[in-house]
C-alpha cells in the first residue's frame, strides 16, 4: 500500500515538473503561477489587515461602551431621539415611518405605523439604548404594508438579510476556525476508531 502510494506521488510531481518545465509553453505557465501566488499572497495580506482592523475596532467600542456604561447618562432630548432614531434603523423596516419624541427625563414616545412582527423588537431595542429611562408606546401595528403608505418599499432590517452579508472578519474568522477544528476532530476521530477495529 505505501509502495503504491510513493510511485502515485512520484508520478504526480514528475508530471507537474514536466507540466512546469516543458519549453514550449513552461514560461507561461510559470508566469501564470506566480501571478496568481502573488495576488493570493496580496489578497491574504489585504484580508489579515481588514482583520486586524475590524479586531481593533471592536475592542474599542467594547471598552468604550464599558466606560460609557461606568459614568451616569445625562443626555438632552434631541441628543436622545438621535439615538433612538439610529437603533429604529437597524431595528425596523421602515424606520422614517416612526415619530420619536423624548423628555428630558430620558422618556421615549414612540407612535405611527409600524409591522406587527417588528413592534416588540423594535420597542425593546429602544428601551436599551442608553439614556432611556421608559418608552411610551403609541405605534399603530399592521400585520401587513398593504394600503399604509408609509410602509410601503422599506429596506431588509439585519435579521432579514442573509447571514453572510452581517459578518465582520473577525466573525468570518472565528466561524472558519471553528469549522476548520470540528473537521480536524472529526478527521481525527475517524481515523482513530478505524486504527482500533
Amino acid at each position: 500500500m505505501k509502495q503504491n502510494w510513493n510511485l502515485l506521488t512520484g508520478m504526480a510531481v514528475g508530471a507537474g515538473l514536466m507540466f512546469m518545465l516543458d519549453p514550449r509553453a513552461g514560461a507561461r505557465r510559470r508566469a501564470l503561477v506566480r501571478d496568481k501566488m502573488t495576488r493570493a499572497s496580496r489578497k491574504t495580506s489585504d484580508g489579515l489587515d481588514a482583520l486586524s482592523r475590524d479586531a481593533a475596532n471592536r475592542a474599542r467600542g467594547a471598552a468604550a461602551e464599558v466606560q460609557a456604561r461606568m459614568r451616569p447618562d445625562t443626555v438632552n432630548a434631541r441628543k436622545l431621539v438621535e439615538r433612538v432614531r439610529a437603533e429604529l434603523g437597524r431595528a425596523v423596516s421602515h424606520p422614517r415611518a416612526i415619530d420619536v419624541s423624548a423628555t428630558d427625563d430620558g422618556r421615549i414616545a414612540l407612535s405611527g405605523p409600524i409591522l406587527a412582527n417588528e413592534a416588540e423588537a423594535a420597542l425593546g431595542a429602544i428601551a436599551a439604548v442608553r439614556g432611556v429611562a421608559g418608552v411610551d408606546d403609541h405605534l399603530r401595528r399592521h400585520d401587513s404594508a398593504e394600503g399604509v403608505p408609509s410602509l410601503q418599499g422599506g429596506r431588509l432590517r439585519a435579521g432579514q438579510r442573509s447571514l453572510l452579508q452581517d459578518w465582520s472578519p473577525t466573525t468570518a474568522l472565528l466561524v472558519c476556525a471553528t469549522g476548520g477544528a470540528l473537521a480536524a476532530g472529526w478527521s481525527y476521530a475517524s481515523q482513530t476508531r478505524h486504527t482500533t477495529h
